[in-house]
């Protein structure tokens, strides 16, 4: 075994370690995140929003047993999971794979970065001192690369979340908290949607003397119309009170119009047309005496 070889197996041990930890991270907080939610009824807070109230009654899986509302509280707890542990780890790529065996294996501190850097230098001295690292490197456990207080701190809290979380699923526990008050809550946050082109009344609709140019301070005379007849300038503007508004019930004096009765004339009895039109042969008389009969009542 040669020195770029336990370097090598010594770094491959490290990140299979790291990805222990981002994924008990990662589970931890995403557990933690669902409970909090669905103990705040978020659920029912987002089908508050036009955007989500179309999918509150659908339903998925098997049997149709898992809601739209798990599945959005699953996806936000990812999501923000994901950027968690991003930003926890983020410096992990940054650690000298070097400087953390040597911070592991005290024997090897100093000696291990000294022989990586003179590799392919060959004397007394640096031959002696290679035999010395690699005796030593013979001798190292890759699984003391582990953080074994970190470990066991996260597989304890990642059962305690797990038991919260089954807490809360089985038993559907939740805060008294009001949707509709988180609901508003959320909507008064910056760049939320309908904040953007939100329009006062007062802004819609300007008061008197708050106009803008175009309503408020409007001219009702405007400029004077003039117009040309046969070569002379004719202003067709109405000067105001002119005559143009509305007059009060008590100034008008409105007179009944005049009405000329017609002559009276005497009521006498006509005689139907119809009795003139052509009878049948051989009944004239009796038609003739009926209709007179009908007259006399």
């Amino acid at each position: 075994m040669d020195i770029d070889s336990f370097i090598k197996k010594q770094e491959s041990a490290a990140n299979k370690y790291k990805r222990v930890y981002k994924i008990l991270d990662f589970s931890i907080i995403t557990l933690i995140l669902f409970t909090l939610l669905k103990i705040l009824k978020f659920d029912q807070v987002l089908f508050k929003f036009r955007t989500f109230e179309l999918y509150a009654d659908s339903t998925y899986g098997p049997s149709d047993a898992i809601s739209t509302g798990f599945l959005f509280l699953a996806l936000i707890s990812i999501f923000i999971s994901v950027l968690l542990t991003f930003a926890i780890h983020y410096r992990d790529r940054k650690i000298q794979i070097v400087s953390l065996i040597e911070e592991k294996f005290p024997s090897l501190n100093e000696r291990l970065r000294t022989a990586n850097d003179n590799k392919n230098i060959h004397n007394i001295i640096v031959d002696e001192l290679m035999g010395n690292v690699l005796e030593i490197a013979s001798k190292v456990n890759s699984s003391e690369l582990l953080e074994k207080k970190r470990f066991k701190a996260s597989m304890a809290l990642l059962v305690v979340s797990l038991a919260i979380f089954s807490f809360v699923m089985v038993t559907d526990y939740q805060s008294d908290v009001d949707p509709d008050d988180l609901a508003d809550i959320i909507q008064d946050f910056p760049g939320m949607p309908g904040n953007e082109n939100a329009t006062s009344p007062d802004e819609t609709f300007p008061l008197d003397g708050d106009g803008d140019g175009n309503g408020g301070e409007e001219d009702l005379i405007g400029e004077p119309a003039v117009i040309v007849v046969e070569g002379e300038e004719v202003d067709l503007s109405l000067p105001p009170g002119a005559g143009t508004g509305f007059i009060g019930g008590e100034e008008s004096e409105e007179l009944p119009p005049d009405f000329v009765s017609s002559s009276a004339y005497e009521v006498g009895l006509i005689s139907s047309p119809a009795y003139y039109e052509q009878l049948p042969e051989g009944y004239e008389s009796i038609i003739k005496e009926y209709f007179e009969e009908m007259a006399k009542n």
